[in-house]
């Protein structure tokens, strides 16, 4: 007895439900950024901030980069010093950039309430996603959805600049160089730009190139003699 009582209290429970129509959606859950569909919570960009500033691509960057030092630039050994010591400081230099970087665009982002992440375009041709990569490299969406103008972004880039001079040598401890370093990393934000917009084309390209074709199944030739 008691358990139709139950059964039948949840059925009258889940047609109430039914008569009420759908159901509200859900409020948006954790995602970190990865969801282009979701907007950003305040966890969401802490955690965005930590794995786009500190990530095994950025440290393999900054090593390769530190590496090719003596070759593009000869001067850098004779201010920054040569072997293992010389090596960890250009490179302990780069990976503190890239913290700067993406704490000095989280910190004034978040004050204008900026959505860090890059966007598609969605466009069909050619040359206007071009554009929208070069435009967007400097416009985001906010909280809200709307478009305004990246203070995050140029804070970063000059975060990143202008950090290296607390320990870069003195002979080349200069605004001008300082400069430079911040161009460079607007670079990395340009690069940023038409990596989101054009990266389904280029994985695509990628796959089709290295894709082994597929097996032809051939026919076993026919013996001579063989009796139709």
């Amino acid at each position: 007895m008691i358990r139709l009582l139950v059964l039948g209290a949840l059925a009258m429970l889940v047609r109430a439900q039914s008569d009420q129509g759908p159901a509200e959606p859900l409020p948006p859950t954790f995602h970190c950024g990865d969801r282009d569909d979701l907007p950003m919570s305040g966890k969401d960009k802490t955690c965005y901030w930590w794995t786009q500033s500190f990530n095994a691509g950025m440290l393999f960057g900054a090593a390769f980069n530190t590496a090719l030092d003596p070759v593009l630039n000869g001067s850098t050994l004779k201010y920054w010093g040569q072997g293992a010591e010389g090596f960890s400081k250009r490179f302990g230099t780069r990976v503190t950039q890239s913290m700067a970087k993406g704490t000095g665009q989280a910190l004034v982002g978040a004050m204008f309430h900026e959505d860090p992440r890059f966007y598609p375009s969605r466009k069909e041709k050619f040359w206007p996603r071009v554009g929208f990569a070069l435009t967007h490299t400097l416009i985001v969406k906010n909280d809200n959805g709307h478009q305004q103008f990246s203070a995050g972004r140029v804070a970063g880039a000059f975060s990143s600049g202008f950090s290296g001079m607390a320990w870069t040598p003195d002979p080349i401890n200069s605004t001008g160089a300082a400069m430079v370093r911040v161009g460079t990393s607007m670079g990395g934000v340009v690069a940023g730009s038409f990596w989101k917009e054009f990266q389904p084309d280029l994985t695509n390209l990628a796959s089709s190139i290295f894709r082994k074709p597929p097996k032809v199944a051939t026919k076993p030739p026919k013996k001579t003699g063989d009796i139709k």
